[in-house]
């Protein structure tokens, strides 16, 4: 049993979920039939089964993107297995170079002219670091971790990359979801460097204001954004989160059981192929969990809205 802040909003719905099921699962959400997702990161981990789930869901275009040719050729091949109807476009792409973005964005529009859904995955951690004993560990606090350019740059300039050449594309197409998603992370509601280091977790609560500014500046185009916490996910990044010590900010919260990596890499996936379906206006411009319950999610519709929930502000 995890004892975690209220705040952090991991049971914001009673239940909560560690795998994609019932109304997340992909098969259960059908896209329309001219429906083109684009995923960054693709070649691993969260990205790899967020560009499956789109697939088995049987979107008619799929955009994967990476800096590694051989991950993506793996997924083409097993996207093609899996939906054999599905068109993909597989080109690599470092978020962290604008001439990539804009050439991903120019290829995406060449090949199919709309555009329904982005997601931007693309993200990395600060380096691990070698403790006296040999062992690696996160590094904490400001003067611990030297990553914060490459974090930074790839985390939340490379999210503001991709919404800045493909949020165009999501304006044109009118008779989509029209969706921007970000891939956040509970860290962005932590204020210690404990669990996730700091460049990590200000990458992240500086991804979930500009999914508020996205939702702000373009709802009038029709367009929605989304800041989604993909789950506790064991992935190549997070392979070494499990053995790592907690530090002292940590002793006010239990943890029963060292690995907290709980969550299923496939949950993310199938929850947004629920979340970008269809438009879900009430919504658009909020901090999501994967995990939660989507029915119980939607039973709360009016007191999300009406308390203007899961929004980042000050609490005076």
């Amino acid at each position: 049993m995890i004892t975690l802040p209220r705040h952090w909003g991991v049971r914001f719905t009673p239940t909560v979920h560690t795998h994609a099921e019932g109304p997340t699962d992909p098969r259960n959400n059908k896209l329309h039939p001219n429906f083109v997702v684009v995923v960054t990161g693709a070649g691993k981990g969260l990205g790899y089964h967020i560009a499956l789930a789109y697939a088995q869901a049987g979107a008619h275009g799929i955009v994967i993107a990476s800096r590694t040719k051989s991950d993506l050729l793996r997924l083409e091949e097993e996207i093609r297995s899996t939906a054999p109807d599905s068109i993909v476009l597989v080109q690599t792409c470092d978020t962290q170079s604008d001439d990539d973005v804009k050439r991903l964005a120019d290829a995406t529009k060449a090949r199919f002219g709309r555009l329904d859904v982005v997601v931007a995955n693309a993200g990395i951690i600060s380096k691990y670091l070698e403790g006296p004993d040999g062992k690696q560990r996160l590094p904490i606090g400001v003067v611990e971790d030297t990553d914060f350019d490459r974090v930074i740059n790839t985390n939340f300039m490379g999210s503001y990359r991709m919404a800045k050449h493909f949020v165009p594309q999501l304006v044109e197409t009118k008779d989509g979801p029209q969706a921007f998603v970000c891939i956040t992370s509970l860290a962005a509601l932590t204020s210690s460097s404990d669990l996730t280091p700091i460049a990590y977790n200000l990458s992240k609560i500086g991804n979930n204001r500009m999914v508020q500014h996205i939702h702000n500046d373009h709802k009038k185009d029709g367009v929605q954004a989304f800041a989604v916490h993909p789950g506790a996910v064991l992935t190549p990044q997070t392979e070494m989160h499990h053995t790592t010590q907690l530090g002292v900010g940590w002793t006010e919260y239990t943890f029963s059981n060292p690995s907290l990596l709980t969550d299923d890499v496939k949950l993310c996936g199938g929850f947004l192929t629920w979340l970008t379906r269809e438009k879900r206006e009430w919504l658009s411009g909020r901090y999501l969990s994967a995990a939660w319950d989507v029915d119980e999610l939607t039973a709360m519709k009016d007191e999300i809205v009406g308390g203007d929930k899961l929004v980042m502000r000050m609490v005076v």
